[in-house]
């Protein structure tokens, strides 16, 4: 499978304790995937947004 969109996901809306290891180091690798890609488009303020939004679990 490819990668359609390049959001990040509302991790207030998963509950990680149900996350297997390799499930947490796909989010946590998409969500790095998601601020290489994306943030080089992002004003300073927007950066900081997404960087939050893309923390590590």
């Amino acid at each position: 499978m490819e990668t359609l969109t390049l959001v990040p996901y509302e991790k207030e809306l998963i509950d990680v304790s149900l996350l297997s290891l390799v499930e947490k180091n796909w989010l946590n690798n998409y969500h790095k995937n998601v601020i290489k890609n994306v943030s080089p488009y992002l004003n300073k303020k927007e950066k900081k947004w997404l960087k939050i939004e893309c923390k590590k679990i």
